[in-house]
């Protein structure tokens, strides 16, 4: 009776201790792949159990073995779950299309998804000229992503750019191993590769003064060029040829929006009248590349003197916007959306033939070759040299960082406190174009030195009674003894 009360209180499932009628030793039952078996129950030593509290022992132990067996069958079963599902899985055609449907991916703008897009669809270029069976995402192993990488080094594209791809490859593979039930994403583990930084360099206020000065001078290039000479024989002659940028009079107010602002590229091409109040000489607005970090947070900036007399004169071009459009640039606005690099080449073209400098970096062939020489002067410059326009004049640098938009969110925050009043300080540190190479025997005037000049000839003709005056306020404040 004892004995059936303990049979009863053992777990279901978990089988019964029995001892068959003249055995000496003990079992555990239970139901074994539809079939009722008996396990020998065997204490630690390896004999058999022969009293039933070695037995109660002996049977957890069994347990925890049959458990175990139970658990690899399942795991098999799982893993043979998995490969059925991923030979009837994801394919690699609607990979993006599942991409873009994850809910954590992330909340990137248009411009870089295309760019993710571009870089998968060379992939899967890739991958069906050199497995062209291989349809199905789970296809993608280790050794196709590693073969994929060095075809990208042998290609001739940069580190950087080897880089770029590795980081876009691994973050789809990311989020796709759910749906496409991968055990592991065949990108990680590839290395990146080193990088020589190439900065854009800032240019020095004669280099400044050269471009803007080439808006009405020209700018000129020397090339040689064959000629028929008497007897029309040839020979070879230096030409003088001068560059004509495309829609000249708004590249010069780019130029100057880029260089007097410190705004991107991208941003003075597509600044709008709505980001201008000329009453207030004031330009506000939203930087494109850091909208999303800094919540569309605007930068607000008063207006150079140099700047604002080009805007009024960019007025006359606000007809030449397309419905819907008020572009302060309509013209470079349009070209821009369509061809961004032409506007770029064009802007190191001015640059090129107004200063002299080669716009491109040496091909560095311990870092990588390049398809492509790095930009070391573009209009990415005109920013640079903003901010070291402002550092030499001894602005300080919270006050820079929030003129030009800077794309950290803590540091963004840090910087929030400061006022136009001190954007307007930096504003006028700035130097004047007409002023940007000293010549010792010219004297520049600007609006406060000619206000002084004023005073002080009318000082000279002024009655004793208009001095007393005079005396009185400068004394009131504190600036004469």
């Amino acid at each position: 009776m004892a004995n059936k009360k303990r049979t009863q209180r053992r777990a279901r499932g978990t089988g019964q201790i029995i001892k068959p009628a003249g055995c000496k030793r003990y079992y555990l039952r239970l139901q074994k792949d539809g079939q009722q078996r008996n396990f020998p129950l065997l204490n630690p030593d390896g004999s058999p159990c022969t009293t039933r509290e070695d037995a109660e022992k002996a049977s957890k132990n069994q347990q925890k073995l049959l458990q175990a067996d139970t658990l690899e069958e399942t795991t098999r079963y799982l893993e043979e779950a998995k490969r059925l599902k991923r030979q009837s899985g994801l394919l690699l055609a609607r990979a993006w299309e599942v991409y873009l449907k994850q809910p954590n991916r992330p909340d990137s703008g248009d411009s870089t998804l295309g760019k993710y897009e571009s870089t998968f669809r060379a992939f899967l270029l890739w991958l069906s000229r050199n497995y062209p069976k291989k349809l199905l995402v789970a296809d993608v192993d280790h050794d196709i992503a590693m073969e994929f990488m060095q075809a990208i080094t042998q290609s001739g594209d940069s580190n950087a750019t080897f880089n770029k791809y590795l980081q876009t490859m691994r973050l789809i593979f990311k989020h796709l191993m759910v749906p496409a039930v991968l055990d592991a994403n065949p990108f990680e583990g590839i290395p990146k590769k080193p990088i020589a930084a190439v900065s854009r360099k800032e240019f020095t206020p004669e280099q400044v003064k050269a471009i803007f000065d080439g808006f009405d001078n020209g700018f000129f290039y020397e090339t040689e060029t064959e000629a028929l000479s008497e007897g029309r024989k040839r020979r070879r002659v230096i030409k003088r040829i001068e560059y004509k940028p495309m829609f000249k009079d708004e590249m010069r107010v780019l130029l100057l929006l880029c260089c007097w602002t410190g705004c991107r590229g991208q941003d003075g091409c597509l600044m709008e009248w709505s980001n201008i109040d000329l009453e207030r000489r004031l330009i506000t607005y939203v930087p494109r590349k850091t909208a999303k970090k800094t919540g569309f947070r605007k930068v607000t900036l008063p207006m150079k003197a140099e700047l604002y007399e080009a805007l009024l004169d960019a007025a006359k071009w606000r007809t030449d916007n397309k419905a819907r459009e008020d572009y302060i640039l309509p013209k470079i606005a349009d070209r821009y959306l369509r061809n961004p690099s032409g506007v770029q080449k064009d802007v190191m073209k001015i640059i090129h033939y107004a200063t002299g400098e080669a716009t491109t970096a040496t091909k560095d062939p311990m870092m990588g070759q390049r398809k492509l020489a790095a930009n070391v002067y573009s209009l990415h410059s005109f920013r640079h040299t903003f901010v070291s326009f402002c550092a030499n004049a001894g602005v300080p640098l919270a006050v820079v960082a929030e003129i030009v938009g800077h794309g950290n969110p803590a540091m963004t925050e840090h910087y929030s406190h400061i006022s136009t009043a001190a954007k307007q300080e930096a504003i006028k540190a700035l130097p004047s174009l007409n002023a940007l190479v000293p010549v010792d025997d010219v004297v520049i005037d600007e609006p406060l030195s000619i206000q002084r000049k004023t005073i002080a000839e009318a000082l000279e003709k002024a009655d004793s009674k208009v001095l007393d005056e005079v005396e009185r306020l400068l004394k009131k404040r504190e600036l004469m003894n």
